[in-house]
């Protein structure tokens, strides 16, 4: 929290120790501001020991950190020192939105990232929405890479412990080495849920710019071993999940409320909890007495938010919750609705990644591996990716005449195929040109329906070429359906190379439409100063003089 009496002292103290300069990094703890400086010599202890904001000075050589005793209202002035000097509040990363770039350093690369800029901006939802975006983004970023390695380990313990053919026939059954690595794996994978849901509460914290560990101890108090998780309560007949589930009897025998809810793989609930905490955070952040403060804080943070957690959240998570991936499930899963809702899906993830919203897709993977074991909305991300990179490609071979679109385009396509990141694809070539992205979203459309129809099924991770590692040999169990003869591996593979075929071919045939051969023309003589239907012209009369030549 930014407080106004700390503002001109965050700035004496960053003149103090040498600007941009000299700072590496800080930090704070209960009582102290530490920083990594590179030159001690150069520090102005003298206005930083009289200064109405310090107390002391203590130096830790050893540690190569430089202490300023600021007192117990050090998180806020740290806050401050960070918002007031443009740092993030990890401590170390500059934000300068205002750095300037000279005419003599703008070259290719930068023209490119300007054109990215300004398409964003023409297609980026805005308000509310886009704050909710980025909110999205900011919490789940930061688990990516550990899901990535996750779904790999995760993959090999399948291909492990998959039976091929019948009972007792995987390879852990059939070598004795084989079965106790699979166990070790086993090990190292079974608690992902439980680790995503602590790791959500942590984002969410650091995300709203509060106390991270406050995150993940109410995640950890949510999901502990007193609570109950859904899936271990199995109402029978006729009986319903709420009059079957354990609970304590506050309001006396036979009145089982609040109920005993483990928050264990319930994404969003977790992150409406998350929220509500980090803003009794900010609310006792206020309480004036800096004593009071330090001692109830914690108390409150942390016992409104569990009360808050079972009382309201869970009961309506819950149901929530559960009914959502339920219905994305059936969306999968039946017979005629997996055939119009996946491939549509699949076939706008291109736009959404354009406006954004394509984040909002990233709690229903989460939730539906946490509930089910794999989700199909995963393998719909792997096809889009590497197909708006094939989309790229193809356009490149239908104006090969063009040589400098070859270094745009060709390192574009390869980083979406291989890299997943296909804004450079798609704001420079796809969207700007529009037939590529129409010619993906048909792609991605009939790798779709592949997918859905042989029920091949992937863990959240790459979404790119080596997404293909992602794919399940068969369908979780609890999704009630089967993969198709050969496994998951397979279909998968025909997916992504059907996808990937239809996207080509259909990028070739849509670029000799009047309309997009014309649009193209226009834009890329903009660009590149060329005039594709003369390169076109002008290399057909060489083959022909060439022809006769001969």
């Amino acid at each position: 929290m930014i407080k106004k009496d700390y503002i001109n002292s965050a700035q004496e103290l960053f003149n103090s120790l040498g600007g941009y300069e000299n700072i590496i990094s800080f930090m704070h703890c209960m009582t102290r501001m530490r920083f990594q400086l590179k030159n001690w010599d150069i520090v102005n202890e003298e206005e930083i020991k009289k200064a109405s904001y310090s107390t002391g000075i203590k130096k830790n050589v050893g540690g190569n950190e430089y202490q300023v005793i600021i007192g117990m209202d050090v998180k806020n002035f740290y806050e401050t020192f960070c918002k007031i000097n443009n740092y993030d509040i990890d401590g170390k990363t500059i934000i300068d939105k205002n750095i300037k770039v000279s005419s003599d350093d703008i070259n290719f690369v930068t023209k490119q990232n300007d054109e990215i800029s300004k398409m964003k901006g023409k297609f980026r939802v805005k308000g509310i929405t886009n704050k909710c975006l980025s909110f999205i983004s900011k919490v789940f970023s930061p688990i990516v890479y550990p899901l990535i390695g996750y779904g790999l380990l995760l993959t090999i313990w399948s291909l492990l412990t998959v039976e091929w053919n019948g009972a007792n026939t995987s390879a852990g059954d059939s070598v004795h080495f084989l079965g106790q690595f699979a166990d070790i794996l086993n090990v190292l994978t079974s608690t992902f849920s439980l680790f995503i849901t602590i790791a959500v509460g942590y984002t969410v914290f650091k995300a709203m710019r509060c106390t991270p560990i406050y995150g993940i101890l109410i995640a950890v108090v949510l999901t502990a071993p007193g609570l109950i998780n859904m899936g271990d309560v199995k109402p029978e007949e006729g009986q319903t999940i709420l009059g079957q589930y354990p609970g304590w009897t506050l309001f006396g025998e036979g009145t089982t409320y609040p109920f005993k809810i483990n928050f264990n793989g319930l994404m969003v609930p977790m992150i409406i909890v998350a929220i509500f905490g980090a803003y009794m955070e900010r609310w006792t952040s206020k309480i004036k007495n800096v004593t009071a403060r330090n001692i109830l804080s914690p108390v409150l943070i942390i016992a409104v938010t569990f009360l808050f957690s079972v009382f309201i959240i869970a009961p309506i998570g819950m149901l929530f919750t559960n009914y959502l991936s339920i219905s994305v499930n059936w969306l999968s899963t039946n017979y005629i609705a997996k055939y119009i809702a996946v491939p549509l899906i699949g076939a706008l993830y291109g736009p959404l990644v354009i406006t954004g919203l394509h984040h909002s897709l990233t709690p229903i993977i989460l939730q539906g591996q946490a509930m089910y074991g794999a989700t199909i909305i995963q393998g719909l991300c792997t096809l889009s990716n590497v197909s708006q990179g094939v989309a790229t490609i193809a356009f490149v071979v239908l104006n090969r005449k063009v040589k400098q679109l070859k270094e745009l385009g060709i390192s574009n396509g390869v980083s979406a195929i291989v890299g997943g990141i296909t804004e450079p694809s798609l704001f420079t070539v796809n969207l700007k040109h529009l037939y590529p992205l129409i010619a993906c979203s048909i792609g991605v459309f009939c790798g779709s329906l592949v997918l859905v129809a042989s029920n091949t099924y992937a863990l959240q991770g790459a979404s790119s070429i080596f997404g293909y590692l992602m794919f399940q040999h068969k369908a979780p169990d609890a999704t009630g359906v089967s993969t198709w003869f050969g496994g998951g591996f397979l279909w998968g593979a025909i997916s992504i190379l059907v996808s990937c075929c239809v996207t080509f071919l259909m990028t070739i045939i849509l670029g000799k439409v009047k309309y997009f051969s014309q649009r193209t023309r226009n834009l890329l003589l903009e660009d590149f100063n060329e005039d594709i239907f003369e390169l076109k012209k002008t290399y057909k009369e060489n083959k022909k003089i060439k022809t006769n030549r001969v």
